[in-house]
């Protein structure tokens, strides 16, 4: 009898793993999970938020770009992204804006799955290069996609205020 060790494990379970596109039934799962991810305690400063509003404008407008990773008929991941064109220029580019996995699934090749498929859709549509964004302090990410090939870091600087504290808002709240 053969012991099965976490290699066997994994291959298993990536047998067992389907991407495929998005679907409308799959949006409460998806946002479920990127509720769990993308929690405002964790990353509160992005410029971009993980919203119902995102992820429906995303389907609605980008479906070819969007897909789930399924496990036993159990949405466990997704990639959510859109090919940009622009005006005179020869080039498409893919832009990867929300890769999760639930917390249950990870490090069994779920992330490198859903982004070879999202890759294999921008190169159909003829992109010529892909672009992903992550917060510079998300080690986790920065550390996997430098695994996937990506590189040319450029850090941004985003600031916030937090009008909360300001007295003409108090004064605003207080007259309202």
């Amino acid at each position: 009898m053969k012991a099965h060790t976490s290699a066997d494990a994994s291959e298993n379970f990536s047998e067992e793993l389907e991407i495929r596109e998005l679907e409308l039934e799959d949006l409460p799962v998806v946002f479920a999970i990127g509720e769990q991810l993308f929690t405002a305690d964790k990353w509160p400063s992005l410029y971009r938020t993980w919203d119902e509003y995102e992820l429906v404008g995303l389907f609605a407008s980008d479906s070819d770009f969007c897909f789930v990773a399924e496990v036993e008929g159990k949405v466990v991941g997704f990639a959510l992204g859109t090919l940009i064109e622009k005006r005179r220029s020869a080039w498409k580019y893919g832009y990867l804006l929300w890769l999760g996995t639930h917390p249950d699934y990870r490090r069994l090749g779920v992330a490198k799955r859903l982004l070879d498929r999202f890759t294999d859709q921008c190169i159909d549509e003829g992109a010529r290069m892909m672009m992903v964004d992550t917060a510079a302090e998300n080690h986790g990410a920065v550390k996997f996609f430098k695994r996937e090939g990506y590189g040319k870091a450029v850090q941004h600087v985003y600031m916030s205020k937090n009008l909360t504290t300001m007295p003409s808002y108090r004064r605003r709240k207080r007259d309202a």
